[in-house]
């Protein structure tokens, strides 16, 4: 089984495995949210005039990571859940560091405790809070 992480610009012939991929990881991860409020075409507005790549292992979609050039904002940031603690996020995240010349910073909901953890133990720092539609987040910005 190939477990080469590759990153590639997302075409066409992903967006019906990164719906599946943004509906199922966000049904799971906000586990708080009726899960009837998400839907499968909920993707294409959510990552609407956003860069998005794509990270594959062997033949497999694994993951993507979405990104708001103007601000090098990271909107989004999925892995599928049978290729997660394989590194794939911390290559998404390396590839927008070196893609995006402003300090990157991202919306994280505090009720995601795992992803909160997950971008502490990489140096990202928490900047300040606020509040929307999926609860209460920190906004947090990558450190140097």
């Amino acid at each position: 089984m190939d477990t080469t992480i590759a990153i590639k610009p997302f075409n066409e012939a992903d967006r019906e495995k990164l719906r599946e991929l943004y509906l199922l990881a966000r049904i799971q991860s906000f586990y708080w949210t009726d899960s009837a409020l998400f839907m499968l075409n909920d993707f294409d507005e959510d990552t609407r005039d956003e860069d998005i790549w794509v990270a594959t292992c062997g033949n497999e979609i694994a993951g993507f990571i979405a990104v708001w050039p103007p601000d090098a904002f990271i909107h989004h940031l999925y892995i599928d859940t049978t290729h997660r603690r394989k590194g794939i996020g911390k290559s998404l995240l390396a590839f927008a560091a070196q893609t995006y010349p402003a300090p990157l910073s991202l919306k994280c909901l505090v009720k995601n405790e795992p992803a909160v953890q997950f971008y502490l133990a990489l140096n990202w720092e928490v900047t300040g809070e606020g509040s929307d539609t999926l609860g209460d987040y920190f906004l947090m910005q990558r450190s140097m």
